[in-house]
């Protein structure tokens, strides 16, 4: 069977193209995308696809990059196709992202696939991955550990993207450019082995081929099965996120209790796609998981660790909770208060001050009343001096309402489960060097409201 027939029933039976699609070929000008261009081509006169090309200039290789850009421009024009050219600084990308030449390539080149198919009304984005590819991506992620879900099949077809060639070898890709005289350019640090996939490609590969010429028809079988058996933990995976995933404004979370109920591949899955969602793109690693399920599992209430890409990983009390990194910012300083309103921008609060002098005391009922919101405190106004606002400091101690003797703060905090990195934003009401109130949580024992109270200070907390 020819190549170009071959790919017809591939696009048919995978329902990849649709009769009168506008498809962007992803044109780099090497063998494998310009083959795949001239074969649309082909069955675009009876398919009637309309068909456009896309290419990123990476500016890496000088003088090549311009020739594989002049090339694809050449090869449109003698199509008589639309030619959509982006030139992009990729190195300079990769140094501000963090991330390797080719993670950054791949990054901008579907980006901007992306945003020429939306805006130019392509139906379809074809890349000319082909069953190489497939198994060199396999060998890559089990070398990198990526676990069982790292090594799936590449997609055939996801939203917009298809890959006609995806069954196809590169040796059936070669025989169909030398037979039809079909130029197309070579990238020069293919041939460095440097790089971790042409030293697969050049080095590796031939060994295995030695070993069992048609290895790479096993691993694609392999490649099959393993796709089957991760569809049911996906399904078991994608449930669970469905139920109890909580997104919040700059975070992920869910509670612990329910995430240790999985099974270990599950949750593996689980935290994968949690994280993609936090970063798209990324792929999660077991090395990455174990990090998260040593804290998932550890014994203190509190602890974090530091993922790629700034993400951070938190397990605060029985939540496990995914953010990418901000730092919450530490408030430093004392700020005076008064009777009246006093706007505390740094805390974002608003604090409303009032003193009272009643013959008739609020009874214990009345006054559980007014403060059971937490952010109103009522206290003995002749036992307080000159108020002031701050945040914790190391070695705080205070006398929570109800107890006899006074406690480190730093214990108060982890008895009602503050989260440690939250400590240091909660604002303070001291008067003369003792706190009087956590606001939001707890007043002082010594400033309650007793019978002997006559004057008394109402304090009212509110965000602005």
């Amino acid at each position: 069977m020819d190549l170009t027939h071959k790919v017809k029933k591939t696009i048919e039976k995978e329902h990849l193209i649709e009769d009168g699609d506008n498809v962007l070929v992803g044109l780099s000008g090497g063998i494998d995308s310009t083959a795949l261009l001239y074969v649309l081509a082909e069955l675009a006169i009876e398919k009637h696809y309309k068909i456009g090309v896309a290419h990123v200039n990476h500016l890496l290789r000088e003088d090549e990059s311009l020739r594989d850009q002049a090339f694809v421009e050449r090869l449109a024009e003698m199509f008589s196709i639309k030619c959509h050219v982006k030139t992009f600084d990729v190195k300079g990308y990769a140094k501000v992202k963090g991330v390797s030449l080719q993670h950054a390539g791949r990054d901008i080149r579907y980006g901007f696939f992306e945003d020429v198919a939306r805006e130019n009304g392509y139906d379809r984005i074809a890349i000319a991955h082909n069953l190489d590819d497939q198994v060199e991506t396999f060998l890559l992620r089990m070398l990198k550990g990526s676990g069982l879900r790292g090594l799936v099949s590449i997609p055939i077809k996801r939203d917009r993207i298809v890959r006609p060639f995806l069954y196809v070898y590169r040796s059936e890709i070669e025989d169909y450019v030398k037979a039809n005289g079909i130029m197309y350019v070579e990238d020069s640090s293919n041939n460095k082995i440097t790089y971790e996939r042409n030293y697969l490609r050049k080095e590796i590969m031939p060994l295995m081929d030695t070993l069992n010429p048609v290895f790479k028809e096993k691993i694609y079988m392999l490649l099959r099965d393993i796709t089957e058996v991760n569809s049911v933990f996906e399904k078991k995976a994608s449930r669970f996120l469905d139920k109890l995933l909580i997104q919040g404004e700059d975070q992920i979370y869910f509670e612990i209790d329910g995430l240790s109920k999985l099974d270990a591949e599950t949750r593996f899955r689980v935290i994968a796609h949690t994280l993609n969602r936090i970063k798209p793109g990324f792929i999660a690693l077991r090395e990455h998981y174990r990090l998260i399920d040593k804290i998932l599992n550890g014994r203190r209430p509190n602890l974090s660790v530091m993922l790629p890409y700034n993400i951070k990983v938190l397990r605060v009390y029985k939540r496990l909770i995914f953010t990418t990194g901000k730092e919450m910012p530490v408030i430093n300083g004392v700020f005076p208060v008064t009777l009246g309103e006093n706007i505390l921008e740094p805390f974002r609060l608003v604090l409303g001050i009032a003193k009272h002098t009643s013959k008739a005391v609020p009874r214990s009922a009345e006054i559980k009343k007014m403060t059971q919101d937490g952010g109103t405190a009522l206290l003995d106004a002749d036992k307080i001096t000159e108020m002031h606002v701050r945040t914790f400091r190391e070695g705080d101690r205070f006398t929570p309402l109800g107890m006899n003797n006074s406690v480190k703060l730093k214990d108060f905090f982890i008895s009602v489960k503050v989260p440690k990195e939250h400590r240091r934003v909660i604002p303070l009401l001291v008067s003369g060097e003792d706190i009087i109130w956590v606001v939001g949580h707890r007043i002082d024992e010594r400033y309650k409201v007793t019978e002997q109270t006559r004057n008394t200070i109402q304090v009212v907390a509110k965000h602005c």
